[in-house]
This record gives C-alpha cells, sequence and structure tokens, in this order.
C-alpha cells in the first residue's frame, strides 16, 4: 500500500470546449447542435450539456461544518385544525426523529391549525419542551397576533430568553402579496414592535422570513424564486435597523424560504446562489462578516405534487430532500406524500420524516460540508443563478422596492408570464412531468387523508400550482 497520488490524466492531451464539440457534432451525425444538445433553464441560463471553464470568482459556499449526527435541522409543518390533534401529531414527530416543529396557523381552522388564544397555542405544544425542539410560525393570516401569542407563551413557560431557537415567521409584504390585499398603515409600525420585543426577551429567534419560495409556487422561475428572497431581506433588513436593532443582529433574526423540487442539480444551485446574493445584500449592510451568513429553510415544492396518483409524490420529495441537502440548506421540511390532497395521517408525516431520516443517516450527505463544490455545473448554474438574481433585485429596489413591486402588479405579471410560459412548455411536450403527463397510471391506488382540503383558497402545497394574488392596493410605503 503506498499513499501515492497518481494523476490520472497525466499523459493526456488537455481537451477544449472546440475538440469535445467536435466529437459530439459527429455522434449528432447531421442534427443541428444547439437544438438536441443545448439546454436552457427557463430564465434562459444556460446548463450544459457541458461546462469546461468554472466562472471566475466562485467556489465553495460559505457554510459552517455540519454535525454529523444532526446534519441539519428536520422540521416537520403541523397542520392539524386542533390543539389536541396537532399535539398528537407533534409528539409523534418528535419521538420519530424529527428536530424541529412548524406550526401552519389558521384563523379559522381551514388550512391549518386554529389556536387564536394563548392558551390554545399552549395545548398545541403541550408536552413539548421548547428548548430543545424550537417551533417557528408559519401563520398564513394574523402574523401579528399569532406572534404575540407566541412570545406570551414562552415567557409564560419561563423559557431562558438568551438561548431560545425558533421563529416568528413574519413576512407581511409577501402575505399581502399573496392574498391580495392592501398592507395598512400600522402593519409596519407592528412588525416594528414585534421586533424590538422579539431582540429584547428572546434574542436568539428569528423574526422575519424571506419566502423566496411563494414566487416558485406560483410558478415562477429559480431566479425570480431568488430575486423575491433578495428584496424582502433588504426591505426587512431596513425594518429592523428602523426598529432600532444593530446591523449584526437584524441580519441573524432572518430567515429565507427556498422551493427544493426534482431538479436536483438547478436546486442546488440555486440554494448555493441564494447564500452568495444574502451574503452581499448583509455586507452592503454593513454587517460583520459572520452576521453575513444566511439561515435557509428549504421547503420539497408544492406544485410538484401529484393529486391524482399521490403515491409517486414519494419519489418526487426524496429527489427534492437530497437536493435541497446536497444544496446546503440548514433546515428542510419535506411535505407528506398527500400534501396535494388533503392533512395527512400518520403514515404520511411517518414517510416525510423517515425521509430526512435516510438521507442523514444512510447517505451520509450531512458529512459534506458542501457536496457541490468544484463541480464546473454548480459553480456555473450557481455563479449565473446569482447573476441574473441580483439583476432582477435591482430592477426591484429601483421601483421602489418590494412593497410598490407588487402594489403596481408588476412583479406578478413577471411571475405570470413565466408560469404560462411554463404551462405552455407542459402543454406542448417539450417539459415532461412523469406518471401526470407521461406514463400516468391510469388506475392510481386511492390514498387516505385526515380529511381533504377545501377546493377554493387552498393553502400553500395543497394544489399543484398556486396563483399569486395580483395586484393589492393602497400598500404602505
Amino acid at each position: 500500500m503506498t499513499d501515492t497520488i497518481h494523476d490520472f490524466a497525466g499523459g493526456f492531451p488537455a481537451q477544449t470546449a472546440a475538440s469535445w464539440r467536435a466529437l459530439a457534432e459527429k455522434a449528432l451525425r447531421g442534427a443541428d447542435f444547439e437544438a438536441t444538445v443545448k439546454r436552457h433553464t427557463i430564465d434562459g441560463l444556460q446548463r450544459g450539456p457541458v461546462f469546461f471553464d468554472r466562472p471566475a470568482g466562485t467556489g465553495a459556499v460559505d457554510t459552517l461544518p455540519r454535525n454529523g449526527h444532526l446534519p441539519w435541522g428536520m422540521r416537520q409543518s403541523i397542520v392539524e385544525a386542533t390543539p389536541d390533534a396537532a399535539n398528537t401529531a407533534a409528539l409523534d414527530d418528535l419521538m420519530g426523529g424529527v428536530s424541529e416543529l412548524e406550526l401552519r396557523l389558521h384563523s379559522t381552522g381551514q388550512f391549518g391549525l386554529k389556536a387564536n388564544e394563548v392558551d390554545l397555542l399552549d395545548a398545541a405544544l403541550k408536552g413539548v419542551d421548547l428548548s430543545l425542539a424550537p417551533v417557528y410560525l408559519d401563520s398564513l393570516d394574523g402574523q401579528g397576533h399569532h406572534a404575540h401569542l407566541a412570545l406570551t407563551l414562552f415567557a409564560r413557560r419561563r423559557l431562558d430568553g438568551e438561548h431560545l431557537q425558533g421563529g416568528l415567521g413574519l413576512a407581511p409584504i409577501e402575505r399581502a402579496a399573496r392574498q391580495g390585499i392592501a398592507l395598512d398603515d400600522q402593519c409596519f409600525p407592528k412588525a416594528r414592535d414585534l421586533a424590538q420585543l422579539s431582540q429584547a426577551a428572546f434574542p436568539q429567534l428569528k423574526i422575519f422570513r424571506c419566502d423566496g419560495a411563494l414566487a416558485f409556487e406560483a410558478g415562477g422561475s429559480e431566479v425570480q424564486e431568488l430575486a423575491l428572497m433578495a428584496a424582502s431581506a433588504a426591505a426587512y433588513m431596513r425594518l429592523m435597523l428602523d426598529a432600532g436593532l444593530s446591523v449584526d443582529d437584524a441580519a441573524g433574526a432572518i430567515e429565507a424560504r427556498l422551493a427544493a423540487d426534482t431538479d436536483i442539480h438547478l436546486t442546488i444551485a440555486k440554494l448555493r446562489a441564494a447564500r452568495r446574493i444574502y451574503a452581499r445584500i448583509a455586507q452592503s449592510f454593513g454587517a460583520r462578516e459572520a452576521a453575513q451568513r444566511l439561515s435557509l429553510h428549504a421547503t420539497t415544492s408544492g406544485r410538484m405534487m401529484s393529486a391524482k396518483d399521490p403515491w409517486t409524490n414519494m419519489i418526487r420529495t426524496a429527489c427534492a430532500g437530497f437536493a435541497a441537502a446536497a444544496g446546503g440548506a440548514d433546515t428542510i421540511t419535506i411535505r407528506p406524500f398527500t400534501d396535494a390532497i388533503g392533512r395527512p395521517t400518520g403514515l404520511g408525516r411517518r414517510v416525510a420524516r423517515n425521509l430526512q431520516i435516510l438521507l442523514a443517516e444512510e447517505s451520509h450527505i450531512g458529512k459534506v460540508t458542501d457536496p457541490a463544490a468544484g463541480s464546473y455545473l454548480h459553480e456555473t448554474l450557481s455563479d449565473e443563478l446569482a447573476q441574473a438574481a441580483w439583476a432582477l433585485f435591482q430592477q426591484i429596489e429601483r421601483r421602489g422596492g418590494l412593497v410598490e413591486a407588487f402594489a403596481g402588479g408588476w412583479l406578478q405579471g413577471e411571475i405570470a408570464a413565466v408560469r404560462d410560459k411554463r404551462l405552455q412548455q407542459i402543454a406542448d411536450g417539450e417539459d415532461v412531468i412523469l406518471g401526470v403527463t407521461q406514463h400516468p397510471d391510469p388506475h392510481p391506488k386511492p390514498v387516505e387523508t385526515n380529511g381533504v382540503w377545501p377546493e377554493t383558497n387552498a393553502p400553500e402545497g395543497a394544489v399543484t400550482a398556486i396563483r399569486l394574488a395580483t395586484p393589492f392596493e393602497g400598500a404602505a410605503s
């Protein structure tokens, strides 16, 4: 046995793009090279077939070394309507291996947990040690009210404020855009008050969520998703600075949510690009290097989920979960395979959490800090996505920021144009969805749920494609 490192490429001439293309054209036997071989994303970015030169300035993503036993936060979404049902699901998930909980809250209980009083929220989290299992809010409406309830509950339980983890999930701009409602004059002042209260009592909590996934689930592109995240981060940074938070505290109080889907390589590149974009934004505000690191939450996409044959969603979520892990997400949520139909049974939740355990314990992907580092494909796509998203972000800023971009309906229109293009490509057969547009099961097996979602106003992730409401009038400046 020897420690000698052999150069397997030694003695062979270096290959160039021109020499490779000559061989490729010979293999194509007259077929058009551009039309046959070259591929592009929906944003028009080239994604192959092969790259020879890595863009200058790219390299490994600035991520902290992962913990081999808990490489990322395994966050399960609790969507049950009543506190008792939510509590049962939460305790089962924690006992089954998840490390974090996300409460999807809804004032009427149609699309999530109805917990409009602190006692109801307390009942939903009965027996949950919040100092060990962080809780994050995903409020579909009444975000400020639910955030107040959470802070009240934390204080009531006398939790260690200096070390308590979790998140309030405030995203007032995205919520208004999703619901097509106005941002009233008190929206931002209330958000500033919550930011001050949270930072003073529980400085480790994530206050705002930059919900870039909103654009993706509405049919938008990866570039639009990243640009929405960037514009949201800039808006909430300014808001927190107005509230008196330091730059570093404000940068650390933000969590971004992006979607992961079955396009593994593009998802990996998107997540890596998100870190570069956020670091540049935080740096521009004057944040120190340690505070420039993005807290990144990846959720398997809702728009990719099949309602007709839910069993096939297990494959989709497994691919998306792998992409999220390989892309370096800090936290991952895998949707139950019945998410497009209704609330999951115990089986749906168990499969979702076990997929994460399989990724961590059997694939060992979490033992690698940045699996895609050095790959010309991922480095190139990450750079191109970051550059294109930054350009779109600058357009949003020139229009007055995210509030104004939504208020006039411009950003919704841009997203709708990409969605229509995507749907047309599917209709024309250019894009294939296995199990849906190609090779569908003529007799799909039925699946059990704990009640189906209402047909109208379905929550994010409960349908295959979600409309982003447009426009909303009278937005706050």
